[in-house]
């Protein structure tokens, strides 16, 4: 959408009524143009407030989490792996794994059944996430970029990790952009590993 904004002609009528017309028109086409530089607009769907589902087996994992699997009685087939652009993961004996949307249990369920195919018996495998993907910060703060993300980790967390707040950021409007959806925060709004968070420009 273009944020030029073209006042309409008016034409035909004279006095007081032509003036308050083109004052409406005004006032709509500076109302236009804010809408504009505030970025991206709400879309009133309020993003979830529970806290992101972190640790333990449920968990499902996405590009650029790491994982570290362990094989009981066999070190030397265990190791450290991150979720690649593909959404695999390369875990010696094992292969290629697919990682992504998997949760890590059934991730873990995966690696055990190719290590029985291939070498041990009853291998005994566990998995664990050693780091969650990170978050990325935009719109009005100083330092737009991509943070390491922790437990808790809200909306004005990752502000204050973006080096905080823009002169015109607004305090309480934010856009949260996860799994290709978009929802409308606020500054306590919990994040999820992955997540893109836009803070919003002021409107008044």
């Amino acid at each position: 959408m273009s944020c030029v904004y073209h006042p309409m002609p008016y034409a035909g009528r004279t006095g007081k009524l032509a003036h308050r017309v083109l004052a409406i028109a005004a006032v709509a086409g500076a109302l236009a143009l804010a809408a504009c530089e505030g970025g991206t607009s709400t879309v009133g769907i309020p993003c979830p407030g529970d806290k992101a589902l972190v640790g333990g087996l449920n968990y499902k994992l996405g590009v650029g989490d790491k994982v570290r699997v362990t094989v009981i009685g066999q070190p030397e087939l265990g190791g450290e792996a991150e979720v690649d652009a593909g959404g695999k993961i390369v875990m010696g004996l094992a292969g290629e794994v697919m990682a992504a949307d998997r949760t890590v249990g059934q991730l873990q369920a995966d690696i055990t059944s190719r290590l029985r195919s291939n070498i041990l018996v009853d291998p005994k495998v566990a998995v664990q996430v050693s780091g969650y993907r990170p978050v990325t910060v935009l719109g009005q703060v100083r330092q737009p970029g991509r943070y390491p993300f922790s437990f808790g980790l809200n909306v004005r967390g990752a502000a204050a990790l973006a080096g905080g707040y823009e002169r015109r950021a607004s305090n309480d409007r934010a856009a949260i952009f996860r799994e290709g959806k978009q929802c409308d925060a606020g500054p306590e709004t919990p994040l999820f590993p992955g997540d893109t968070v836009e803070v919003l420009r002021r409107t008044f």
